[in-house]
């Protein structure tokens, strides 16, 4: 016939609340066979493409009519079945059950018909009926499938243990990952009880694997329960099976938030594919004062790319953590790598540090500061720039304008900078000749 898979049987009014919050009944889809068209020859025929066209345009009573044409022409049950099916769509619960109830005496081991009539039975509140009708049906066939209608009858019936225990021995026989999300529903929304839904999860994890609806849903439950490297477990455990990068970004996240740089780091040594892992592990390495490896890292970066931004990094890591700032080897190496960024970069930063180690540490001091006043080209206001250039005119004795380039300063900005404050304090004391 034509309407192959045209009807989905679905619950509305009272079921549509298990439907949004746990799921609904296992959907029951009456079927259709299988004749494929290919001229009007019959009656049977006709009808059957007028119903066709009618579903099509949500005719639903057209249908029905053309579909009681067909059953009675033929009497084949499948016609009734998608006379039952319609009136679901409608809401005719009543008449639903009388056609229902009417199979059931011509074709009683239809299974597929009492799962249905059950559904209707739900709809219409007749719970005693329903669940008579289900236990008859589960001593035919305790079927997963049955078991997951079992529990939605009693869920409907507010009866949670009852719902639990149906779904859990469903689930059981089938490792329905659904059926695990509707159990941990009802844990959490219902019972609340969070440690069972987590179980319930963490359980269908070991057996089967992770999936990302399963992972998703008890990630989010670990981050409500405040139980952050539960829920960064989880996402790692996401990121491996689909290599998806917010995974990722989601573990880096929970770890920088708590300051767990050791396994911020372990997790991005593991996993060399994750973006903008380098920097990352750089941030890591600055904050846990790891020098050595962040040296080792920038060298390699730049070795790779030639971003001299990574050089300039490096010069001011193997500065600022020597032991002796004023060892001229160690001076030599930092300026000559300062010497190739300037030459590449006209970042206002590398300038005015350049400049100042080479006035601070009495190198070359004329020449840092034509270096700080590059600086000063691109930032004239900024006090760092301003205090290095009235460093340089005070270490040249130059007491008058070492004076008047730090006036420039706001005295905020003098108060809350030490080396500034110190730099005021001496070139103040500068007598001018």
């Amino acid at each position: 016939m034509l309407l192959k898979n045209k009807i989905l049987i679905i619950l509305v009014s009272g079921i549509c609340l298990f439907l949004v919050l746990v799921g609904c009944l296992p959907k029951m889809q009456i079927d259709f066979s299988n004749n494929t068209y290919k001229e009007v020859e019959n009656l049977e025929d006709m009808y059957i493409m007028q119903a066709y066209a009618a579903l099509d345009l949500k005719l639903h009573d057209l249908a029905k009519e053309n579909l009681t044409k067909a059953y009675k022409l033929t009497q084949d049950k499948a016609y009734l079945k998608e006379i039952i099916g319609i009136l679901m769509l409608k809401e005719e619960w009543n008449e639903a059950k009388k056609i229902a109830l009417e199979y059931q005496k011509k074709y009683p081991k239809d299974e597929e018909m009492q799962q249905v009539l059950i559904e209707i039975l739900g709809n219409m509140g007749d719970f005693r009926a329903a669940n008579q009708e289900i236990q008859d049906l589960l001593k035919q066939d305790r079927s997963a499938q049955n078991l997951e209608i079992a529990s939605s009858i009693y869920f409907l019936q507010n009866d949670y243990q009852k719902a639990i225990a149906y779904l859990r021995e469903s689930y059981l026989l089938s490792g329905n990952e659904q059926i695990a999300n509707k159990l941990a529903s009802i844990y959490l929304l219902f019972l609340k009880d969070k440690n069972k839904a987590i179980g319930v999860y963490e359980e269908h994890i070991k057996k089967y694997g992770i999936s990302q609806n399963i992972g998703e849903r008890l990630a989010l439950v670990y981050l409500e329960e405040k139980k952050v490297l539960d829920a960064a477990r989880i996402y790692q455990n996401l990121y491996k099976a689909t290599h998806d990068s917010k995974y990722a970004r989601f573990v880096l996240e929970i770890y920088f938030k708590g300051n767990y740089f050791n396994q911020a780091r372990k997790f991005l040594e593991q996993n060399p594919n994750i973006q903008s892992r380098d920097e990352f592990l750089l941030e890591i390495y600055r904050l846990t004062k790891e020098h050595k490896k962040a040296i080792a890292l920038l060298q390699k970066l730049y070795a790779e790319n030639g971003n001299v931004d990574y050089l300039a990094l490096e010069a001011m890591l193997i500065y600022e953590n020597a032991q002796n700032r004023n060892n001229i080897i160690l001076l030599r190496q930092v300026t000559n790598k300062f010497e190739e960024v300037v030459k590449k970069s006209n970042n206002a930063l590398y300038w005015n540090y350049y400049g100042y180690l080479l006035i601070d540490h009495s190198l070359d001091i004329k020449k840092g500061m034509q270096c700080v006043q590059e600086a000063l080209k691109q930032e004239p206001k900024n006090p760092y720039f301003l205090d290095s250039l009235a460093w340089g005119y005070y270490k040249l004795n130059d007491c008058k304008n070492a004076q008047i380039v730090i006036g420039e300063i706001a005295q905020e900005d003098i108060q809350k900078e030490k080396e500034i404050s110190e730099h005021f304090k001496l070139i103040q004391q500068c007598k001018i000749q």
